[in-house]
């Protein structure tokens, strides 16, 4: 399942954004999340790994509600690698405690306007009889945290 945004701002003033950690976990707080920790770090070939750690509590369907903890924390790993003009990258997020793995592929590019990013995701659970119900709700919530933090974005850049 795929999400793109086309920013009014350049590569780097996006990617600048995206990869500090004090936006990102002030990001969180603004989408009601119980807490948030984010360090980053880059190499010596210009990949930049984000680490963002985040406790959400999220509304979860009857049957879904009887097997898992509405309160979940989930370490993110992303990193981002310099491509040509932009960058592009992968990203997971593992629920502590769950049989789920989240994963994405995103690109961030130059455009004629200023910049477009899309991350496609991808979801697994591993639980019998559920597991495909559950990776449809996953995926559900994924997009539209995406289109969410993609919107606090716009709005932060002005």
């Amino acid at each position: 399942m795929s999400v793109s945004y086309e920013f009014e701002h350049d590569v780097q003033t996006v990617y600048e954004a995206l990869t500090e950690p004090q936006f990102l976990v002030d990001r969180c707080s603004a989408m009601g999340e119980l807490s948030a920790e984010c360090d980053v770090e880059e190499d010596e070939d210009g990949v930049t790994t984000v680490n963002l750690c985040r406790e959400i509590q999220r509304d979860l369907p009857k049957i879904l509600a009887k097997v898992f903890d509405p309160v979940q924390v989930m370490d993110m790993v992303e990193e981002w690698c310099p491509d040509d003009d932009g960058w592009s990258g992968t990203w997971t997020m593992d629920v502590r405690g769950q049989p789920v793995l989240i994963s994405a592929s995103f690109e961030l590019v130059p455009t004629a306007k200023g910049c477009k990013y899309t991350v496609t995701h991808s979801a697994k659970a591993k639980v019998p009889l559920i597991g495909r119900q559950l990776e449809k709700f996953i995926l559900g919530q994924t997009t539209e945290g995406a289109n969410d933090e993609l919107s606090y974005l716009a709005e932060y850049l002005g």
